[in-house]
């Protein structure tokens, strides 16, 4: 694993945007969002099995409750962002592989992922993504 480009890519996916007393008031994508979230995605989907090194520092970073949920939740009209950015999200709250390293601390970090997706209207922007889909199997 790069740490640094890991670093590059996750600092390029935006960051969020506050008043003049430090209350977040929403979340502004870095000019290469997409790209780099499809970097991210590139990075996740090579990480180890057994080691999780990317998992793992992403997770530490936050960068799912920091970026993804914030993506996801401002920028519902970009679908192609937002399909992404689930994407990514599905690659960190994949199953462990028993076996793997240090698996209470990756449970851990998936009991934080999955506490990102409940907040706010993360969850609720991401059934919606389904609803077309699901509206042409019931026909």
């Amino acid at each position: 694993m790069d740490s640094a480009v890991l670093s590059l890519t996750c600092a390029g996916l935006g960051a969020p945007e506050e008043d003049d007393d430090g209350t977040v008031i929403g979340y502004a994508k870095g000019e290469y969002c997409l790209d780099n979230l499809k970097d991210l995605q590139r990075f996740l989907r090579r990480d180890d099995p057994q080691r999780r090194e990317v998992f793992k520092q992403v997770c530490k970073w936050n960068i799912a409750s920091r970026d993804l949920v914030p993506i996801i939740e401002n920028y519902q009209a970009d679908r192609s962002m937002v399909i992404t950015a689930v994407k990514v999200l599905v690659f960190l709250t994949m199953p462990l592989e028993p076996s793997s390293e240090d698996v209470a601390q990756q449970i851990e970090y998936l009991w934080d992922l999955k506490a990102a997706l409940m907040r706010n209207v993360a969850m609720a922007v991401i059934v919606s993504l389904l609803e077309d889909p699901l509206d042409r199997l019931e026909r």
